[in-house]
């Protein structure tokens, strides 16, 4: 019986819906941001205010997401899909409506809404997992992955162009994010199946759930798995710090457009899903992951001198050349500090290392905006990239020691 599950094939209709599903879900909200810099910065909101917009985002995600999804546990994936889905289009419909009314007040709302109640990524993640089988998980996941990055590619560029079109300005994107939602609710409600049959009657849920402080402070203990952590967190941090602030420079330096905005963010990932799929996994073959990783965070360095020499000349398409250095930095740096975690446990702890590096990445998704957008209200821009070279600098100390003490390990056992 086990043998006959775990050769199961993967049910095509079901995934290709949830497929479509995910690729509505993320459309809408990749259509978003480049537009809300700009929607934000038009309604008054100074650099950190509009960081601090971000941080709230991810604050609420950060709870919501193990909440939402052990509710889907308890009721199934389709009701707490729809679920999340109507409060995703809340939020979309708010946003729309605070550059009418010039309201701040349904701006924050918005994006509570969505944070709060609008795990929708966490719920389909899940669904994935029902119908598919140990064996066949990978793949499932892969072109889950591949979908994600084509809706990150046409998202942007759609929402940026759309900005420029009418008088309604930031609200048009906003309006057809909404649009596209309420076509993926459409589609659960009417194709999608319940995935989850077999549910508990009841479920438990404490705050270790949502900050795993047991297994952090358990897996801290252990050094080669606390070095790990601290290279994925000065990763997160660097890199949430930049992406979350590097529009706002631009407008500050030389005037961005939305639709150019757009752009960028299209560039970055039509960079990193050619190396996700194409790329990355013969470098590592050829030449490692270690020595992979060294040439991603010099990468990730050389892109932020070159950003800040960028608005230095006030010539937008030199920062493409930046962005460039961005996307393979974060392309191949997040892959391997991926593979080096898991490769610190034994297989049947890798669920729980990886809960706990998400749930560190989520910290630093709501403290690195706040502090990007600090720097850039009482400094400028060079503060700013100078602290995230760093924290890509420190990630290159600590791999020359990793190295060092390997060699060393080595040479012992070879005397």
């Amino acid at each position: 019986m086990d043998m006959e599950a775990e050769s199961t094939p993967i049910p095509r209709k079901i995934l290709f819906t949830l497929m479509l599903i995910q690729f509505t879900e993320i459309l809408g909200f990749s259509i978003m941001i480049p537009v809300i810099p700009f929607l934000a910065t038009d309604l008054g909101l100074n650099e950190f205010e509009i960081g601090l917009l971000s941080s709230i985002f991810s604050l609420c995600q950060l709870f919501s997401s193990p909440i939402i999804g052990k509710l889907s546990d308890k009721y199934g994936r389709k009701p707490l899909l729809i679920f999340s889905q109507f409060t995703t289009l809340t939020g979309f419909i708010l946003l729309g409506f605070s550059g009418f009314v010039n309201g701040v007040w349904l701006l924050v709302l918005a994006r509570i809404v969505d944070g709060l109640l609008g795990s929708n990524m966490t719920v389909i993640q899940a669904s994935l997992a029902d119908i598919t089988t140990p064996k066949t998980r990978t793949q499932a996941f892969t072109i889950s992955s591949g979908v994600f990055g084509a809706a990150l590619i046409l998202g942007p560029v759609l929402g940026g162009f759309l900005s420029t079109l009418t008088t309604l300005k930031y609200a048009l994107p906003m309006f057809l994010a909404a649009g596209i939602s309420l076509l993926s609710i459409a589609l659960v409600f009417t194709v999608l199946p319940e995935t989850y049959i077999h549910r508990p009657a009841t479920i438990a849920l404490s705050f270790n759930d949502i900050i795993p402080v047991k297994e952090i402070n358990r897996f801290s203990k252990v050094k080669p798995i606390r070095r790990n952590l601290l290279l994925f967190f000065l990763y997160s941090t660097g890199f949430f710090m930049f992406i979350r602030t590097f529009l706002l420079i631009a407008i500050e330096e030389f005037g961005l457009t939305a639709e150019l905005g757009g752009l960028y963010h299209t560039w970055i990932g039509i960079v990193r899903v050619i190396l996700q799929f194409l790329v990355v996994e013969r470098l590592i073959r050829a030449f490692g992951e270690d020595n992979i990783l060294f040439s991603g965070t010099i990468a990730l360095i050389l892109a932020m001198i070159g950003y800040g020499l960028s608005t230095i000349s006030t010539i937008y398409w030199i920062a493409f050349i930046p962005l460039t250095f961005l996307a393979y930095g974060t392309g191949t740096a997040r892959p391997v500090l991926t593979s080096r975690l898991t490769n610190s446990v034994g297989e049947k702890e890798y669920a729980t290392l990886l809960g706990i590096n998400n749930s560190l990445t989520s910290l630093t998704q709501i403290f690195a905006p706040m502090l990007g957008g600090l720097i850039l209200v009482y400094w400028n821009s060079i503060p700013l990239l100078v602290l995230c070279t760093m924290m890509f600098f420190c990630i290159l100390v600590v791999l020359i020691v990793d190295k060092r003490e390997k060699k060393r390990k080595r040479f012992g056992k070879i005397q």
